[in-house]
């Protein structure tokens, strides 16, 4: 394991085999928490880096092709929560009791929403442009394959976003939702039919709540929800986070 940040080069540096070792401790979780952020701060800006760090990624995942999938039990994933949001998991107390719709909402969120930087900006390579900050989010979740993810370009005002999982049943649509706080959720896009990229282009009143936002997917009637209304389950969801 690297016993330094001093082993980190300035941001802007070519990866060499230094890198390489640090790409894979990085993801196998084993940097220290200010070597972590200073590898972090490189990958935004340095492309071949964010290769490297990808192509580990690769040939980690490579390892688990031959592993069953195994569903875990509903009382696993509730102990992770409790462990790792321990409002949140106190949250779904007040909700099983009572709350209201719109807090139930929000708890389907909070839950789910890891702000993932190295997954969003390995999948989000090819959509953003290197150097430029912005904001990003992997909409995702556990328990279902539906798969997305989002890069806002605040100089062409544009959210770029994939889809990487699955499409949605036939008949069925999905729609994206950003939500603010305790506001409302408000419709972004309905995820057109067979399409894996789209752009959106974002109002600057929109843009401007995405800093720590939740993006979230529903599973809508074809065309959308009606009224601008959420009705179908949340089926993924991601905080967004600065790039």
């Amino acid at each position: 394991m690297s016993d330094g940040d001093d082993h980190i080069p300035p941001e802007g540096g070519q990866p060499g085999d230094g890198d390489r070792i640090l790409a894979a401790e990085y993801l196998l979780g084993l940097l220290s928490p200010a070597q972590a952020t200073a590898f972090e701060s490189r990958l935004t800006g340095d492309v071949a880096l964010r290769d490297l760090t990808a192509a580990w990624a690769d040939d980690f995942v490579a390892m688990t092709d031959e592993i069953a999938a195994v569903e875990p039990p509903a009382r696993v994933w509730s102990a992770i929560q409790s462990g790792l949001w321990p409002e949140e998991a106190s949250r779904a107390t007040s909700i099983r009791t009572g709350a209201s719709r719109n807090a139930l909402f929000g708890r389907l969120f909070g839950g789910l929403a890891v702000a993932a930087m190295l997954a969003v900006l390995v999948m989000q390579s090819d959509l953003l442009v290197p150097g430029q900050p912005g904001y990003l989010a992997d909409i995702a979740s556990t328990e279902t394959e539906a798969h997305f993810t989002a890069a806002y370009d605040p100089d062409s005002g544009a959210l770029r976003l994939a889809r990487v999982g699955d499409e949605a049943a036939a008949g069925r649509s999905y729609e994206l939702w950003l939500i603010a706080g305790d506001a409302a959720p408000v419709s972004v896009a309905v995820w057109p039919e067979a399409t894996e990229a789209l752009e959106v282009p974002l109002g600057t009143e929109l843009a401007g709540l995405l800093p720590g936002a939740v993006l979230a997917i529903t599973d809508e009637p074809f065309g959308g929800a009606p009224n601008g209304v959420p009705t179908g389950p949340v089926v993924a969801s991601g905080v967004v986070a600065e790039g």
